[in-house]
């Protein structure tokens, strides 16, 4: 009786440790949710759009994100920091000042994204292409959208409420899309394959959807204290001088995310930018429990280098690292072995040219999982100027390659130039760990006291 009533305090207590349980089985549950949602989306638009439509629509996309760079410019990232700093000072006038300050930033500089992107929109993709222009002004629309909506999930996780944090983005927004997609390929026969403008218009009202379910959670989710608050503090200037470096990491991040879509798009045709788009979107599976885990992470990184808590945060560094390997090992043997054959049974036998690509991806991967949560240390403690000059060395390395192997060995080229990247990214992170912080963020060179 008592162990039971032990473990049930385990989970339900207000503890470090009950806080990591509840938000890493939660964050694990939503990261998996997505990751189904996500495949199963990029499996129905594969076969109903074809690889063409498919490789169009994704090119879009892509140029679409990089384009919505400048309406965040890392302000999400420091909203989660900054709100955790605040919570646990119990500073209530100053995060109401905070959130206030990170939605008029947001939102103005949304703006700003949209007349850059009308700027620069034809010399980017062509004007001879008028598919790809069309569907990407369509999806401008998703620019101030989804900044918005990272703003209130930012909040609700430097609040420690992290599955409710990540549902609008990584459940309802593509969940809704899958629903809406799937509705509407039953109007189409085998023989008339859904349109990348349709799709696009499709994913900005879902994404409306989503923002509008945030909107609702972050105000049923907001401390009490904040109700009480009538006068707001700023410290704009702490907060610009923070977004900067912030901001280069989130677009850089992008850059490392997007290059080799975009350079294989410029150089060869659609259909093997599908066939790359879903190899990517395969891989990712590798690593999605770095991603799940991180989302608990960053309020607990923050929230013990403030407390100078140095001995734990190791422990906790050590102990998710771990679990994060061990989470990617079985997506990577899959892949490595069977890859041709899983792309072949999930896309179309068209696919199967995707697998060596795969293999190559899943391995970068390997290696992003290996090291453990170096960006997130890093932002999270104050140290993002680290974090800038590692991902920029990245993400120069990766458009270099990504122009010199792409002519020549296509979506290989653009796999070798990704997982290259990938490699000297996290190498560089975690030697700066090391130096910055005197932690070990590999899981598997640190052995627990």
């Amino acid at each position: 009786m008592y162990k039971e009533t032990n473990k049930r305090s385990i989970v339900k207590g207000n503890g470090l440790r009950a806080q990591l349980l509840r938000g890493g089985i939660g964050s694990l549950a939503v990261r998996m949710f997505n990751s189904l949602i996500v495949f199963a989306l990029t499996v129905l638009l594969a076969r109903t759009m074809g690889a063409e439509g498919f490789g169009v629509y994704s090119f879009s996309l892509a140029v679409i994100l990089l384009l919505a760079i400048p309406s965040q410019v890392g302000i999400p990232e420091l909203l989660v920091r900054e709100t955790a700093k605040a919570q646990a000072n119990k500073d209530w006038p100053l995060l109401r000042g905070l959130w206030r300050w990170g939605n008029l930033a947001v939102f103005s500089f949304s703006f700003l994204s949209l007349l850059l992107a009308m700027m620069v929109i034809f010399f980017i993709v062509g004007g001879e292409d008028s598919q790809r222009i069309e569907v990407i002004v369509i999806g401008l629309v998703l620019i101030p959208l989804m900044a918005l909506g990272n703003v209130r999930s930012a909040c609700m996780r430097g609040l420690r409420r992290m599955v409710l944090g990540q549902l609008p983005d990584s459940v309802v927004r593509p969940g809704i899309l899958l629903l809406l997609v799937f509705i509407t390929s039953l109007y189409f026969t085998d023989s008339t394959l859904i349109e990348p403008r349709l799709v696009i218009t499709l994913y900005v009202l879902a994404s409306f959807i989503a923002l509008l379910l945030s909107s609702i959670m972050l105000k049923k989710t907001r401390p009490i204290e904040l109700k009480r608050v009538f006068l707001p503090r700023y410290e704009s200037h702490v907060w610009w001088k923070a977004v900067l470096p912030l901001a280069l990491i989130s677009g850089l991040q992008l850059v490392n995310s997007y290059a080799d879509i975009i350079v294989l798009g410029l150089f060869h045709d659609g259909t093997e930018v599908g066939i790359y788009r879903a190899v990517i979107q395969l891989s990712l599976l590798v690593s999605f429990g770095l991603q799940a885990i991180n989302q608990v992470l960053h309020p607990h990184f923050s929230r013990l280098y403030v407390l100078e808590d140095y001995k734990k945060l190791q422990k906790l560094v050590t102990v998710s690292a771990r679990v994060i390997l061990l989470l990617s090992l079985p997506p990577v043997l899959l892949f490595i072995v069977y890859g041709e054959e899983v792309l072949s049974f999930l896309f179309g036998n068209l696919f199967y040219a995707g697998g060596i690509a795969l293999a190559i991806l899943a391995l970068g991967q390997l290696v992003n999982t290996s090291m453990g949560s170096v960006g997130a240390l890093l932002n999270m403690t104050g140290h993002e100027r680290y974090t800038v000059r590692g991902v920029a060395v990245a993400a120069i390395i990766n458009v270099i390659l990504n122009f010199l192997l792409i002519p020549t060995y296509g979506m290989e080229g653009a796999a070798i130039a990704t997982a290259v990247s990938m490699v000297i990214w996290n190498l560089l992170l975690r030697y700066y760990v090391r130096q910055k912080l005197g932690i070990e963020s590999s899981g598997l060179l640190v052995r627990l006291k």
